[in-house]
């Protein structure tokens, strides 16, 4: 039997400090490659006391970490955020001692897009999956914190404004909101420094993306959006996210009528929270408890949605804003519900949300908008106008008056990909790049 191939992950943050969406899915991705001879280990970056640019090493479930901690000590200028010789030297250390065959990239954000280049100066083959944004937006949701409108296409005019009230410091000068004067300026001056610098962030972290092997899309929806933006199609796959159905699967759930209306996630405004405690507002039902399930962040220096989200509840409905949890903690959280909701009002790259509640034997209501949508196109959701907290309290009163919809609805585990699917399409992409490069 031949060595298992290994393959050296790159993500922002991971387990156990950070469990968003992309971390879960890199540990549930790692937990199946070993059926199809691949041996896991993972880069990533940490904060915290310490040395600058430490690199501390352990094991999470057995796979090897390398925790590269970056508390952005000496960032001076808004380049360093994109492309760090520091940040590459380290990982070129990780990557001569790991010796990996392949190179699979996650996510970039608080590391270097150079990065991918190191990988390619050493003839390695190089994936990368695309989990959100942050290659076009360096937000990364493409929305609009102020007004939370979605910025369906990509202009610097809009964008360096907005970058501006995140980095001030990093991009300088000019008129905050565009305007006359900067107009003026910009015909008599020509572009300024900020402009320059965000106009090189583009085309550098295009460049990189280029140097890519392949990549990888979650959905179709996202692959469309970075066609769009000017990813090369051809190497661009449509690989759909698996989720392990061990712990998590669960008979359909029935009850004689709802009481429990959840929401798993990030409490954000994003996440459009606030659209589903409008719509519960407006149902004609007594007894009704919405809850919600995840950590209340900081979203852009924004901290009070946790309170606005009691003020809009008041009196005609019980909210429970119950904290954030574990992943072990996920089926049991399931289990007390009696449906789940999908609300986002941003371009969902994918949504394991949506496919949990499904596994789990809930009925899942989903907002028809980005990869969400595309639940709601499987079968797996039914779906209302994202953002549209009437649409939505119509569809909750039709799901909560009709048993045989619910029952009907909480059927629909047997639809979502496993995770070994998604592993065996993964590495057979893997193999594929290998044998392209000759082994």
């Amino acid at each position: 039997m031949s060595a298992p191939r290994r393959v050296l992950h790159v993500v922002s943050g991971y387990l156990p400090g950070d469990a968003g969406g992309t971390q879960l899915h890199l540990r549930d991705l790692c937990r199946a490659q070993g059926s199809f001879g691949w041996e896991p280990v993972i880069f990533t970056r940490q904060d915290g006391e310490g040395p600058e640019f430490e690199i501390q090493r352990d094991e999470f479930e057995g796979v090897p970490v390398h925790r590269l901690r970056n508390n952005f000590l000496d960032v001076d200028r808004f380049s360093l955020l994109f492309e760090h010789p520091g940040i590459d030297a380290k990982f070129v250390e990780v990557l001569e001692e790991c010796r990996p065959d392949l190179v699979h990239v996650h996510h970039l954000t608080c590391l270097s897009c150079s990065i991918l280049r190191e990988v390619k100066e050493r003839g390695l083959p190089l994936v990368m999956t695309l989990h959100d944004y942050w290659l076009q937006c360096p937000r990364g949701q493409r929305i609009r914190p102020e007004d939370l409108e979605i910025c369906t296409r990509i202009e610097r005019k809009r964008c360096l404004p907005c970058l501006r009230r995140l980095w001030p410091h990093l991009l300088p000068g000019g008129d905050p909101q565009g305007g006359l004067l900067g107009r003026i300026r910009a015909w008599f001056h020509g572009p300024g420094e900020a402009e320059e610098n965000y106009a090189w962030r583009e085309a550098f972290v295009k460049r990189m993306l280029d140097l890519c092997d392949a990549t990888i899309a979650p959905s179709r929806f996202h692959r469309d959006r970075f066609l769009e933006w000017g990813l090369d199609g051809a190497r661009c796959r449509f690989i759909e996210h698996g989720l392990p159905r061990e712990g998590l699967e669960a008979p359909p759930h029935d009850c004689d009528e709802v009481r429990h209306i959840g929401f798993l996630g990030s409490v954000i405004p994003s996440k459009g929270v606030h659209v589903l405690v409008e719509a519960c507002k407006r149902l004609e039902r007594e007894g009704i408890v919405l809850d919600i399930h995840g950590e209340l962040l900081d979203y852009h220096g924004d901290r009070g949605y946790g309170d606005r989200l009691r003020e809009l509840a008041g009196d005609d409905i019980e909210l429970r804003l119950h904290g954030g949890y574990r992943s072990g903690e996920l089926p049991g959280i399931l289990k007390g519900l009696d449906l789940l909701v999908v609300p986002s009002i941003w371009w969902e790259t994918f949504c394991l949300t949506a496919r949990e509640g499904a596994l789990a034997g809930l009925p899942v209501v989903a907002g028809r908008l980005g990869g969400v949508g595309e639940a709601v196109e499987q079968g797996l959701a039914l779906g209302f106008e994202a953002g549209n907290a009437g649409d939505l309290a119509r569809v909750l009163e039709r799901l909560c008056g009709d048993r045989e919809l619910r029952r009907e609805m909480a059927g629909k585990g047997g639809l979502v990909r496993s995770i070994e699917e998604c592993a065996a399409e993964t590495c057979a992409l893997y193999e594929e790049l290998r044998a392209r490069a000759g082994g």
